[in-house]
């Protein structure tokens, strides 16, 4: 099950105008990074959403040539991770972790031959797997939320 954060709206328009989406994604990132510095989690939570997945149907658009889209992809299911272990939602944390590290390790069965890009990929794959693994072992107790709206 993948976590999807855009109405079908704007999941359309992301894909008949990426140019535009991908001007717009550092501005909802800080948007959303600015509404984690005040702790409003849930908050947070919708603007890091979209951009994950704006940046899912990018990569899926230009393929895995924009190296910046793997870190970016990578950066923000950390953030979400981070804001939904702060909701004790951890399930969805861990959801969005393994909905990237499949992401990423398609792209890298994808690069087979090009050493960069695969190293790239595989700087991705550690720090994602670092996440989950921190999301599992240090909030074991924690109580989950699966019934809290994302939206």
């Amino acid at each position: 099950m993948a976590l999807n954060f855009l109405c079908p709206v704007h999941r359309d328009w992301v894909y008949f105008h990426p140019q535009d989406a991908l001007t717009q994604l550092e501005e909802t990132q800080q948007q959303g990074e600015a509404l984690m510095q005040k702790r409003e989690w849930q908050e947070a939570i919708m603007f890091f959403g979209s951009a994950f997945e704006t940046t899912e149907i990018l990569i899926e658009l230009q393929g895995n040539e924009k190296s910046f889209l793997l870190s970016r992809l990578t950066t923000l299911a950390m953030l979400l991770a981070t804001s939904f272990a702060k909701l004790n939602a951890m399930t969805y944390g861990q959801l969005i972790l393994k909905q990237a590290q499949t992401r990423l390790q398609l792209i890298a069965e994808n690069s087979l031959g090009n050493q960069p890009k695969q190293e790239h990929v595989e700087q991705c794959l550690v720090a994602v797997k670092s996440s989950l693994e921190q999301l599992v072992f240090i909030h074991p107790l924690a109580q989950d939320m699966s019934s809290a709206q994302i939206h």
